[in-house]
């Protein structure tokens, strides 16, 4: 840069006998490096902000179904206690209940440290895990 005549190698932005400081690139490339920068701490915290609202989405999905399944499982309970009180009967019910039933037995067993082949019931996979409706 040309003053008074003589040549420095201070920038514009610079006054005449301040010190440059040497953490910062001058010029046009360090105008461009510095939009870059900010341009990817931005983007950074916009992928930040879309991951939080990701997590946030699937931990209130996983709630309601964790609250969803304790409603079944009490709904099931308020059945088979209104079955086993007479106040109910239905034959798919009662069909559930009996299973129940055997895989209470068979778990009592096993917890007894008798063989998992008594009992006779051979397990859920021989239904697929359902229970007819006939």
């Amino acid at each position: 840069m040309i003053e008074n005549g003589s040549v420095t190698d201070a920038p514009d932005s610079e006054q005449p006998g301040q010190a440059r400081d040497p953490g910062r690139v001058g010029g046009p490339a360090g105008e461009a490096l510095e939009a870059l920068l900010r341009l990817l701490a931005r983007r950074g915290r916009d992928e930040l902000d879309r991951a939080a609202a990701r997590a946030r989405h699937h931990l209130e999905l996983r709630q309601l179904r964790r609250d969803r399944d304790a409603m079944v499982r009490k709904l099931g309970k308020e059945a088979r206690a209104l079955l086993e009180a007479g106040e109910i009967d239905h034959p798919g019910l009662r069909r559930g209940v009996e299973r129940i039933e055997a895989l209470e037995a068979r778990i009592a067993a096993l917890e007894r440290g008798e063989p998992a082949g008594e009992g006779g019931d051979s397990g859920p996979s021989t239904q697929g895990g359902k229970e007819s409706s006939a």
